[in-house]
Parts: structure tokens; sequence; C-alpha cells
């Protein structure tokens, strides 16, 4: 799995490329822990993951839930259908926002507050 990444409107947009199971899950889990993230607001953008599995949902639950006890969040955008049936079979929908667009998911999020 590659994953990309870029900064949208100061939100770390990461783009996986593959499957996301348990080959390439550790690597997500590392680049979402691995501190050099905008305080901790992440957009996935699923466009180029075409299968997930088990390995794969509790990475993205466990990293969401990391995040929002440091005050940030996880969103994700783009999932194909194999990978949203993932999700509502599990009802992980509910764990996640999700959006049709990665501009739609950086959007959601609240402005940065100025000191």
């Amino acid at each position: 799995m590659r994953i990309d990444q870029q900064v949208m409107n100061n939100i770390c947009v990461f783009m996986p490329r593959g499957r996301l199971d348990a080959t390439s899950a550790p690597l997500l889990r590392e680049r979402l822990t691995a501190g050099d993230t905008i305080d901790g607001r992440i957009v996935l953008d699923f466009s180029s993951v075409d299968f997930m599995d088990s390995s794969g949902l509790g990475t993205l639950v466990a990293s969401a839930r990391r995040l929002r006890a440091q005050q940030g969040d996880l969103k994700l955008a783009c999932l194909a259908d194999k990978v949203r049936r993932v999700f509502e079979l599990t009802r992980a929908d509910r764990l996640f926002d999700i959006y049709d667009d990665p501009e739609a998911a950086v959007s959601s999020f609240a402005p940065e507050k100025s000191a």
C-alpha cells in the first residue's frame, strides 16, 4: 500500500492506495500516529482503496479514538461501494463522518481559533 499525503486548508489528507488489510493496516496506523499531522485533524481519501478487511477497520476505529481523545478527529471520504458495505455491516458508519469528496470532509472541520 502506498499512502500519499497533502494539506488542504490546514488539514492533513491521507490518500491510501490499494488494499487496506492485515498486511497494510500497520503502515496506515504508523502514518496516522506519526505525529506529523496538523493538530490531529485528518481526512482519509479512500478513492483509491478497493478493499478493506477487519484489520483495516480496526486500525481506523483505534486511530479515531486516539485522535478524538487528543481533541482531533478522523473523517473519511470517497468510500467505494465494497468498502462502504464493511462500514454499514459493522455499523462503523455511525462512528465516522463520511463524505462524498475530500473537500467536503476538510470543510466540515471548524476553522482554527486564532490566539
